[in-house]
């Protein structure tokens, strides 16, 4: 029975151990007990937050995970304290795997605008002006192709009027 005891005890405790980078990623909740109790109820979740505490950030990783969109919507003030940065995070971000980096969601729009805009289409809601700027930047792409092609157009002309000229 000692043994029995003793082990119970060692499991819990690594769970308590294991799901512990998450705890104190999202440290200070209103209900503090009761997302230390999910975590402790999903420790493959808790592995993943551990590994990378920015996914609950990810609308798709929310989706592929309805047992933390139900604890989310039954823990609202909880979710929308989560929802604010931490202090080392002034905005929402994603680790970036390549580098073993954590980027600020500006930092993900200037340097992998494709991957921010399919993996957080969220971001670009929040954010009109990158949509603006897209735009902008796809025109002048466009006033650039029409300027060169004018050039080609205008060279090839001037090229064949002095073909024409020579002959």
């Amino acid at each position: 029975m000692k043994r029995l005891t003793g082990l119970l005890i060692a499991s819990v405790f690594g769970l308590m151990l294991y799901a512990a980078p998450a705890h104190a990623q999202f440290s200070g909740l209103p209900n503090q007990a009761a997302w230390n109790q999910y975590l402790s109820n999903h420790p493959k979740t808790a592995a993943e937050l551990r590994a990378n505490p920015s996914l609950i950030y990810n609308a798709k990783w929310r989706s592929e995970h309805p047992h933390f969109e139900q604890w989310a919507n039954n823990h609202q003030k909880d979710w929308e304290m989560m929802k604010s940065p931490a202090a080392w995070q002034n905005k929402y971000g994603a680790w970036d795997p390549k580098t073993n980096e954590w980027h600020d969601q500006d930092w993900w729009h200037k340097n992998n605008p494709e991957w921010a805009q399919q993996n957080h289409p969220d971001w670009w809601q929040n954010h009109k002006e990158w949509k603006e700027q897209h735009q902008e930047e796809v025109h002048e792409q466009h006033v650039e192709h029409a300027e060169q092609k004018a050039q080609h157009w205008e060279h090839k002309h001037h090229h064949d009027h002095d073909q024409d000229h020579d002959n």
